[in-house]
């Protein structure tokens, strides 16, 4: 579902239109809006064969699975977001994590589709740790990394993250 916007938030007149597939152009005073992709961060946390999941809290897709993560902020780099999302959810720091892949979403908000590109790390533990669900996670699971629940999964990004991590980056020499 993508929320027509009708006013420009420069001049106020209701001449604000869709020119291409992300920008809105107005009729009345030139302005033009762009509404470009957004970069968001997801980590496959790993210890011994199992991946940690984050059960949603809120929407869009509350009470599904989804890798720990969120959005990259204003003047953040992808890392130091991906480290302030583990801190923020799951009271995790001091990892290294390494990037693997990235993947283009669409995340519903507030009657509004926001495209986004998931720059997705892999963390390995050799322990777990003791966590605590915070943020916007309402709970953890650990789950067998050949037997993921795909259908629970809340966005088509982190399915398609975790099949490629399973078809051929878990399988690398080192990985």
């Amino acid at each position: 579902m993508r929320r027509s916007i009708r006013f420009c938030p420069d001049c106020g007149q209701d001449s604000f239109r869709p020119e291409t597939d992300k920008s809105w152009r107005c009729a009345h005073c030139d302005f033009i809006l762009y509404q470009n992709t957004a970069a968001a961060v997801a980590a496959i946390v790993v210890c011994a064969d199992d991946i940690l999941f984050a059960v949603r809290a809120g929407d869009p897709q509350a009470g599904k699975l989804d890798l720990p993560g969120g959005f990259v902020d204003n003047d953040e780099t992808a890392e130091a977001a991906l480290a302030r999302e583990l801190r923020e959810e799951l009271g995790l720091t001091g990892i290294g994590a390494r990037y693997m892949a990235s993947f283009p979403n669409t995340y519903p908000y507030g009657g509004i589709d926001y495209k986004t590109v998931d720059l997705i790390y892999v963390v390995d533990l050799y322990e777990r740790p003791s966590l605590q669900p915070a943020d916007d996670v309402a709970g953890i699971r650990w789950v067998n990394a050949g037997s993921i629940p795909f259908e629970q999964l809340a966005f088509g990004s982190i399915r398609r993250a975790l099949r490629y991590f399973q078809e051929s980056y878990a399988k690398q020499p080192g990985a």
